[in-house]
């Protein structure tokens, strides 16, 4: 299939590449190869952002697939591209190569290729440096150059600053400032010590802390992988002046910003400034063969390092030859492709700057030099109000590598994220690029940013989705005039409590609302969850921040909140080995907590697989499960149901699916006081461990009622309890007798005991709908506090009679809404999320749910403490639509 050719219209070439991303296979077989067999983490990764593609031609600056579309490399390899793909003038020098039959490696030998490239390199090396050693790679190239500086000072102490890159091979992970990416190797090894990168004072300090100990400062002209953020004035100059006069050798890593990447041959050119050591790689190579080298000074060599730092295939031919043709290519016509380096990137620098003035909030900063350069979105999640995903992303970070996803499928343009700071694009083409490239790199980032910023998350994710469930495009962004509304930024208040929720969606019609503007079913958009979770990597959060909301009580305080969501569903969580959806939840309440959290409270399933918060460990702060005021509201909402049912308490049969649970059996212990009959449901998956809890939860609701007062409302249940209590009997004797009466029943087959129930209360930790329509007896009170719901969209339909409530609602206080979407009504939320707001006033003496065991007292108390702050229970009306299980239930 032919290309499209970039002289088309944008409009034009953006179709016609999405009718062809169409009707490409999801993920074809080399795709598949290489996630089995290569990399499958990597495989992931790719497939999540939507950047899986397999280049099968490139050329110049483009690229091509298996299906003949067309790609702008603007990512370059990372700099290893400086001439494009497959650059004539590199063949031509590899052809001589073949054309010679010159030897590649000959080692123990005169290597002549190698000699030739390292004078080539010593003639345009900047001040006295004359001597090359070779290499395979960039890393390879830093460890010699750390070698090279502690065996020519004797010394072992190397600095190097923090966020920095520096090669992943042990020393140069070592020096790489960056502890997540080292810690699971061993790194650093002992002798490395980091610093603030562009601070003069910290240098200072670290030279004079330890004067005769520093063997080199190892710094990056520009930090590639940190962001593209270039050394300030000055800086270099200070490392200079501090190296010479304590003995230190000054490494200037130029792996990425040398041969001409900045507009200069050598970054360091810019400062005016002659390192020791200078590591160099990618465009050695010509984007054609792996090589690194170092350049270095006579008084940086040692015979300890000629005769001991050697390498078999470095200095190989066939590789130096390739060298050797870049720096005649880099050098030909007095340098004038790094001059044009110069002019390109000053003119792409002044163009990014332009389209972030268009996207003044969205875009943080535009940096760099020559043609490495870096655009920062902003990771304010307020920028995107309620649009869940893009706030989501901007929060984590991940916003940047989700659009380069966007514009390579649907723009045709080939960017990549920074390795470390990931909020950053990273434009790095290769340096002969043209200005018209240039120009429609600019008009597609603008026009993806514009997307981000209208909100539009349809037209953003689309093409994670199968070709067959898209959703249709507008015509053109014009056309679509809505816009997100303007965010509010909140921000905590000096001394105002803080506290945090962390949940998961836990149905279908969760997923669906978490973005709305998606406009896809939840299905779909679980799948689009899935993908992107592909992509998480070590330094993204275990949950997605999905709001921030400040609560306002009657009483006139506030709090102020952080809302977390796992991406994971009800079943996903489930399936998990048990420690590694501890650990998912572990890690959500250690970054809540250091991100200012008083107080973290669980939602839905984080709070069942962690055993009720007793699996976490050592966290600061109070855990609550949100148990106890779920409980409250359960027994509330029944109760109200019951009486628009003009049920009879004292008489009822109440029915509690997972009666045996935390929620289940405290709600079942205060239901007892009131109703007639109460029968407990237990999980028939674990049959003989669901009856020894039903057996022991009978007996505790028999010594609550010994120990309860005497009420005038105590239903048949209380009253004959405490008749057989006056005798003296234990209360284990008094469950069997009830249960022989039929007063207590416990059975863990539902469908046999439903059908008794006036009064249904749903407390399980099953995904499964439960409470079927032909299952329930007429005009009875269904109140569900399940997460997921155990009653489905079916029973209302089918049973008018019943009042089926959505339990664990609550009205905040006045009613205000929080901004934060939970899939129920504005002014509404949970009562689980809401316990965690209550016990927010309560830090000075913090009382939490926590384990199997909910405390009655505990539930009154909350109750109280709620109705106090203007909590109010509440139940929908039939014309309500709020959906159930919301994405942070």
């Amino acid at each position: 299939m032919a290309s499209t050719p970039l002289t088309s219209t944008a409009e034009e070439k953006r179709a016609a590449l999405r009718a062809r991303l169409s009707s490409v296979a999801a993920r074809d077989e080399t795709a598949e190869r290489y996630r089995r067999h290569a990399n499958p983490y990597i495989a992931r990764m790719l497939d999540g952002l939507g950047i899986d593609v397999h280049y099968v031609r490139g050329q110049g600056t483009r690229l091509y697939d298996g299906a003949g579309n067309e790609y702008l490399d603007f990512a370059g390899a990372y700099g290893a591209l400086p001439f494009g793909h497959n650059p004539p003038e590199m063949w031509k020098a590899i052809s001589a190569v073949r054309d010679s039959g010159e030897p590649s490696i000959t080692l123990p030998s005169v290597l002549g290729a190698s000699a030739l490239l390292a004078e080539r390199l010593a003639a345009v090396a900047p001040g006295h440096l004359d001597q090359v050693w070779q290499c395979n790679s960039g890393a390879e190239a830093v460890e010699a150059a750390l070698k090279l500086a502690r065996a020519a000072t004797g010394r072992r102490l190397v600095v190097s600053t923090r966020n920095s890159f520096h090669g992943k091979t042990l020393g140069a992970l070592s020096a790489t400032g960056r502890p997540r990416y080292q810690t699971p190797f061993g790194a650093p090894s002992a002798g490395f010590h980091h610093i603030a990168f562009g601070d003069p004072e910290a240098l200072r300090q670290i030279f004079g802390e330890h004067p005769e100990d520093i063997a080199a400062f190892i710094v990056e002209p520009v930090q590639g992988e940190g962001g593209i953020v270039p050394a300030p004035p000055g800086y270099l100059a200070t490392a200079r002046e501090l190296c010479t006069r304590y003995g230190a050798k000054l490494i200037v890593d130029e792996v990425q910003t040398g041969l001409g990447r900045t507009g200069r041959l050598f970054a360091c050119e810019h400062h005016d400034v002659v390192p020791d050591i200078m590591p160099l790689a990618k465009a050695l190579g010509g984007g054609m063969v792996p090589i690194g080298a170092v350049v270095f000074g006579q008084d940086s060599l040692t015979e300890d390092f000629g005769l001991r730092h050697t390498s078999t295939f470095g200095g190989n031919a066939f590789c130096s030859r390739v060298g050797v043709g870049a720096v005649e290519l880099l050098t030909a016509d007095d340098r004038a492709l790094v001059r044009q380096v110069a002019r390109r990137g000053d003119h792409l620098l002044a163009g990014l700057r332009e389209v972030a003035s268009r996207h003044p909030e969205l875009v943080a900063d535009v940096r760099g030099q020559g043609l490495l350069l870096g655009v920062q979105l902003s990771d304010d999640p307020d920028l995107h109000a309620r649009q869940g995903l893009f706030r989501s992303l901007a929060d984590q970070e991940g916003l940047a590598g989700f659009l380069c996803g966007y514009l390579l499928r649907n723009e045709g343009i080939r960017l990549a994220p920074a390795y470390f700071a990931s909020s950053v694009l990273r434009v790095e083409p290769p340096l002969n690029v043209s200005e018209a490239d240039c120009d429609t790199l600019l008009g597609a980032l603008d026009r993806g940013l514009d997307v981000i910023e209208r909100g539009d998350s349809a037209r953003f994710f689309a093409h994670l989705l199968p070709a067959s469930e898209r959703p249709a495009p507008a015509a053109s962004p014009e056309e679509d005039a809505s816009a997100a509304p303007r965010p509010t930024r909140l921000r905590p208040r000096e001394g105002e409590p803080r506290w945090a929720f962390i949940a998961h969606p836990t149905d279908l019609a969760s997923y669906e609302s978490y973005d709305g503007r998606l406009g896809l079913p939840g299905e779909q958009v679980r799948v689009l969850f899935d993908r992107m979770n592909q992509c998480r990597n070590v330094d993204t959060a275990a949950a997605m921040l999905v709001g921030r909301c400040r609560v306002e009580t009657d009483t006139g305080e506030s709090s102020y909140g952080e809302v977390f969501a796992l991406p994971y569903g009800a079943q996903r969580l489930l399936d998990m080995p048990s420690a590694q959806s501890t650990a998912l939840v572990q890690e959500a309440v250690d970054d809540a907590v250091a991100r200012g959290a008083q107080l973290v409270g669980l939602g839905a399933y984080t709070s069942v697989i962690t055993a009720n918060a007793t699996a976490l460990r050592d966290v600061p702060v109070p855990v609550t499960t949100g148990n106890a005021y779920t409980v409250a509201a359960a027994v509330d909402g029944l109760e109200e149901a019951a009486r628009q049912q003009d049920i009879e308490l004292g008489e009822a049969c109440c029915v509690v699916l997972g009666g045996a649970g935390a929620i289940g059996l405290a709600s079942s212990l205060l239901l007892s006081e009131k109703v007639g009959r109460l029968v407990l449901v237990g999980n028939p998956a674990h049959r003989a461990r669901s009856e020894r809890r039903l057996a022991a939860a009978l007996e505790s609701v028999v010594g609550h009622l010994m120990e309860a007062d005497d009420a005038p409302h105590a239903g048949a249940l209380a009253r004959s309890v405490r008749t057989r209590a006056s005798s003296g009997a234990s209360a284990r004797a008094i469950a069997a007798d009830l249960v022989e009466q039929g007063l207590l029943t416990a059975s863990v087959d539902a469908e046999a005991v439903l059908p008794a129930g006036d009064l249904v209360l749903a407390a399980t930790s099953t995904p499964d709908q439960l409470i079927q329509p032909e299952l329930v007896r007429r005009d009875a009170a269904v109140c569900d506090v399940s997460q997921p719901p155990n009653v489905g969209p079916r029973l209302k339909a089918a049973r008018p009679d019943l009042r089926v409530v959505a339990g664990g609602l609550v009205q905040l206080p006045g009613g205000r809404d929080l901004g934060v979407d939970f899939g129920v009504p504005s002014g509404v939320t949970y009562a689980c999320t809401a316990e965690t707001m209550v016990l927010a006033h309560r830090l000075h003496d913090p009382v939490v749910s926590h384990g199997d065991k909910l405390s009655v007292d505990l539930v009154r108390m909350l109750r109280d403490e709620a109705r106090k702050l203007g909590y109010r229970l509440y139940l929908p009306t039939d014309t309500d639509h709020q959906r159930q299980g919301g994405p942070h239930a």
